[in-house]
């Protein structure tokens, strides 16, 4: 078969992660694979390329509004004329799913890859759109709950495929060899967007008492000349770096002691599973998909992410943890995880899905 995958933009962020993930090992995919972008591309868009799959990038205004995308990603859809339409992310489900049903494609598969803050009008059209779907995946339970509380589909019409995450082999610096660590190193992944909530992360690690913890913002985005001015604004800019995107963060990641991810909504946390991967302690707000494999207390730690103060007691909590106590949480996270969201198990539910509409 050959599957088309639509979505927004190819450049950085989770879905984009996702798409790396899936093609790192060409030789587990059973059918042809194309990919398209109705905006930019990027990042993600170069390494799949490198890969040697077909890359297509419209460069259109993505909004929902712009209905002209329709006719565009229908043209795209006729000229390749794959067996399977699979979208991902709100704008590309919205053009991608109505321009397949107009080219008469059999199989169409729309996913969406988070919690999604729709109106009530918003709510109606996708309830009509996601008729044309075959199936609709969520990328956590939580993001299908939504999605069937909202009554944009149907249970029965709604799946759950959990996003492959790749194991990257850096070496854990053995921090046992430093067990009173003269430096604690927090570190943060994601785009420097508002409902990522990094700000919530800088004012709480401001009022944190320990003058030898760090915090490395790894990511790039709108927010990021704010954060940059708030951290100043903090007084602690000396102790807050940015980093800016990075193509491989795991480096960052192993070379911390804790992982925070503050974000308002996440429909899966990609970026908090790539830490326990590495074992990395990880402390995450109580959102959308992440309680499905952070629990609290036992593999990692949750905050309500509207809560500055609950943030701050917790990262000292932490920070003045034994270390050993840390290790073996960061262990269990690992544990839990290592086997739950591997690129094969992802490989084989997708196909699955493939073959069986």
């Amino acid at each position: 078969m050959k599957i088309l995958r639509i979505t927004t933009l190819l450049d950085f962020g989770g879905q984009e992660k996702q798409y790396i993930s899936f093609t790192e090992k060409p030789e587990l995919l059973h059918h042809t694979y194309v990919f398209a972008a109705i905006g930019f591309g990027g990042n993600a868009e170069k390494i799949l390329r490198e890969r040697g799959f077909e890359v297509h990038i419209l460069n259109r205004n993505f909004s929902i509004k712009n209905l002209s995308n329709i006719w565009t990603v229908y043209k795209l859809i006729k000229k390749i004329k794959p067996d399977v339409v699979h979208t991902a992310a709100a704008e590309a489900n919205f053009h991608g799913i109505i321009a397949a049903k107009l080219a008469g494609v059999k199989t169409i598969i729309g996913e969406e890859i988070g919690i999604p803050s729709h109106s009530p009008t918003a709510h109606k059209v996708f309830s009509l759109v996601y008729r044309f779907a075959n199936k609709v995946i969520g990328v956590s339970q939580s993001v299908k709950n939504h999605l069937v509380k909202t009554r944009e589909i149907k249970d029965q019409k709604g799946i759950v495929v959990y996003n492959p995450v790749s194991v990257v082999n850096f070496p854990n610096p053995d921090k046992a060899l430093n067990p009173g660590n003269i430096q604690f190193n927090i570190v943060y992944v994601g785009r420097l967007e508002k409902v990522k909530n990094v700000e919530t992360l800088l004012k709480a690690f401001a009022k944190i008492q320990n003058k030898t913890v760090y915090l490395n913002i790894i990511g790039e985005g709108r927010g990021r000349e704010y954060l940059q001015r708030l951290a100043k604004e903090l007084h602690i800019n000396e102790k807050v770096s940015f980093k800016g995107f990075q193509k491989e963060p795991a480096p960052f990641i192993t070379q911390s002691d804790l992982f925070v991810l503050p974000s308002y909504s996440e429909g899966f946390g990609i970026a908090a599973v790539e830490a326990m991967f590495q074992k990395v302690p990880v402390l995450c707000s109580n959102v959308g998909g992440i309680p499905e494999f952070v629990k609290n207390n036992e593999n990692g730690w949750l905050f309500n992410p509207l809560n500055v103060e609950e943030l701050t007691s917790k990262m000292e909590m932490i920070i003045s943890m034994d270390y050993a106590e840390r290790t073996r949480i960061g262990e269990k996270g690992y544990r839990d995880v290592i086997d739950q969201f591997t690129v094969e198990k992802y490989i084989e539910n997708l196909e699955k899905i493939y073959s069986n509409e």
